[in-house]
C-alpha cells in the first residue's frame, strides 16, 4: 500500500511539474521569437533562436531547484516573487555567458523583450494552466487533516476558496467526529491517532504537539507523510511573510513588517512617481478627454476635492473627476427619507448600490473607476499612492474599528488597493477592514505588483463597482 501511495504520489507530482516546465518554456519561446520578430521589422535580420534556446533547460532546471514547480503550498505572491527572481538569475547567467563568449552576439532588444515578456505572461500561463489540471483532477497534492472540527473547517474552507494552492483535502482525523461522518464534504477517517496512505501532505495544528501521547507517537503517524504542515493558531489572515526560526531548542515565526524599513518607503515612493511620470502621455490627454466631457455633459465643474483622512490621520482634499449631481447632498437626504431599506443600506457601507446623486457619465466612470484619475496628482505631491488603503471621509473612518484605524495611519491612502480588487463596494466596511489591514501588515513590492495586475482585470470586470 505504501508503495502504490508513493508511486501515486510522484506521478502527481512529476505530471505537475511537466506541464508548468511545457507551460513556462513556451512562454519563453513566445518571448524569444517576438523578439527576434521586432528585430526583423526594425533591422530585417530573419529570426533566429537557436543561441538562445539554452535559456529553456536553464529555466526548467532552476525552477525545480528552487520549486517554482509545481509550487504546491506557496502563495500566489510567494510564486511570482519566486518566478521574477529565477527570471533574473536566469536572464543574469545567460548575460554573462554572452559577454564571456565569442561569436555569439544576441539583440538586447530580444533579450529584453524575451525577460519582460516572460516576466508577465508566466504566471498568467500558469493560472490557465492550473485551473486545466484542476478541472480534470490532476492538481494538487492529496491531503490529510488532523484537529478539531471547528480547527479542520476552517482550513478545508481556505483550500477551497484557494484551490490554486494546490493542496486538495482527502482524508480528516479528528476526535470530534465518527469516521464515517464528513466535515465540508470531506470523510472523516478515523481519529487523531490514525494516518492515511492517500495523502502525501497533512496538516496538523501545533497545540497538537503539545498532547504528550501524540508527541511520542509522532513518528509512527505523521512521519509516513511526505510533507507535514504545523498550523499555528492563528483566527485570521495577518500575516504573509512569517518565516520559521530555530531559536536553540524551539522554534518560532518571524514576522517582518517591512513598511518599517526607510528603504522599502524610499522604494515605494520611487515607484510611484516612476509610473506616474513615465504614464503621463497616457494619463494626461485622457484626463483632459474626460474633463471636458464633463463638463459639456453636466456643465459643471468636472473636478471634485473633498476632506479624506491620510497619513497620520491628516486631513487632505484627493482630485476626482466629479461624478454627482451638484445639489448631491440634497438628492441623498430626500432619498432616505423616502426608503427605509436605501437608508439601512446606506449606515451599513456608506454607499449606495443605485446612488439617485451619480450622472449618467458618472456611472460610466465608477464602472471603469476612471474617476479616480486625477488622483495622480495627488500621488506626485506625496499625498497619496498608487496603491494602498482607501481614502475615506471623516465620517466612514469613523465607523472603522480602532485595530483597522491604526494601521491605515501608518500609510499613504493609495489610488487602488487590496480591498479594491477584493470586491471592491461588494466586500463592504468588513472587507476593507480586512484587506487594507492585511496590505499594511503584509507590505511587498510584489504585493504591489500583484494588486496592480489584479486592479486591471477588476476594471476591465467593473466587478463590485459602483
Amino acid at each position: 500500500m505504501m508503495k502504490k501511495k508513493k508511486e501515486t504520489f510522484l506521478i502527481r507530482f512529476a505530471l505537475n511539474c511537466f506541464v508548468l516546465c511545457i507551460s513556462d518554456s513556451l512562454v519563453l519561446l513566445a518571448g524569444l521569437f517576438l523578439g527576434n520578430w521586432m528585430i526583423y521589422l526594425i533591422h530585417g535580420v530573419p529570426v533566429s533562436v537557436h543561441y538562445a534556446l539554452a535559456v529553456v533547460p536553464a529555466w526548467c532546471i532552476g525552477a525545480v531547484i528552487a520549486r517554482v514547480v509545481p509550487a504546491w503550498g506557496i502563495g500566489p505572491v510567494e510564486e511570482f516573487r519566486r518566478i521574477q527572481l529565477l527570471l533574473l538569475a536566469v536572464f543574469g547567467l545567460a548575460g554573462i555567458a554572452v559577454f564571456l563568449s565569442r561569436g555569439m552576439f544576441p539583440s538586447r532588444i530580444v533579450y529584453f523583450v524575451t525577460w519582460f515578456f516572460a516576466a508577465g505572461c508566466i504566471p498568467l500561463a500558469r493560472i490557465v494552466v492550473k485551473k486545466m489540471l484542476l478541472k480534470v483532477g490532476q492538481w494538487g497534492s492529496p491531503t490529510a487533516l488532523y484537529g478539531s472540527v471547528d480547527q479542520v473547517a476552517r482550513v478545508i474552507e481556505d483550500f477551497q476558496a484557494n484551490p490554486l494552492l494546490g493542496y486538495v483535502p482527502c482524508s480528516i482525523f479528528t476526535d470530534d467526529s465518527s469516521a464515517g461522518d464528513s466535515v465540508c464534504g470531506v470523510p472523516v477517517a478515523g481519529p487523531l491517532t490514525e494516518r492515511t496512505d492517500k495523502a502525501s501532505v497533512a496538516i496538523v495544528p501545533v497545540a497538537l504537539a503539545e498532547n504528550l501521547s501524540l508527541s511520542e507517537s509522532f513518528d509512527r503517524i505523521f512521519s509516513r507523510y511526505q510533507r507535514v504542515v504545523l498550523l499555528p493558531d492563528l483566527k485570521a489572515d495577518i500575516f504573509l511573510w512569517a518565516l520559521p526560526r530555530t531559536l536553540g531548542s524551539v522554534i518560532g515565526l518571524e514576522i517582518t513588517s517591512n513598511l518599517l524599513n526607510p528603504f522599502a518607503r524610499i522604494l515605494k515612493r520611487g515607484v510611484d512617481l516612476s509610473l506616474v511620470l513615465i504614464s503621463a502621455p497616457l494619463w494626461i490627454p485622457l484626463a483632459g478627454l474626460i474633463a471636458v466631457c464633463i463638463l459639456f455633459t453636466d456643465r459643471q465643474n468636472p473636478f471634485f476635492l473633498q476632506h479624506r483622512i491620510g497619513k497620520a490621520g491628516q486631513s487632505f482634499r484627493p482630485v476626482k473627476f466629479r461624478t454627482m449631481v451638484g445639489n448631491a447632498e440634497e438628492v441623498l437626504e430626500k432619498a432616505l427619507r423616502g426608503d427605509d431599506s436605501l437608508r439601512a443600506e446606506w449606515e451599513q457601507n456608506c454607499k449606495l448600490r443605485k446612488d439617485p446623486r451619480v450622472t449618467r457619465i458618472g456611472k460610466i466612470l465608477r464602472r471603469t473607476s476612471l474617476d479616480e484619475l486625477p488622483q495622480v496628482l495627488n500621488v506626485l505631491t506625496g499625498k497619496m499612492s498608487i496603491i494602498g488603503p482607501r481614502p475615506l471621509p471623516g465620517y466612514h473612518h469613523e465607523q472603522l474599528a480602532e485595530v483597522a484605524r491604526a494601521p491605515r495611519s501608518r500609510v499613504r491612502p493609495g489610488i487602488t488597493g487590496l480591498w479594491q480588487v477584493s470586491g471592491r463596494s461588494d466586500s463592504g466596511t468588513a472587507g476593507m477592514e480586512k484587506w487594507d489591514t492585511y496590505y499594511v501588515r503584509n507590505w511587498s513590492i510584489w504585493l504591489d505588483i500583484i494588486i496592480l495586475a489584479r486592479t486591471f482585470s477588476a476594471v476591465i470586470c467593473g466587478k463590485g463597482a459602483y
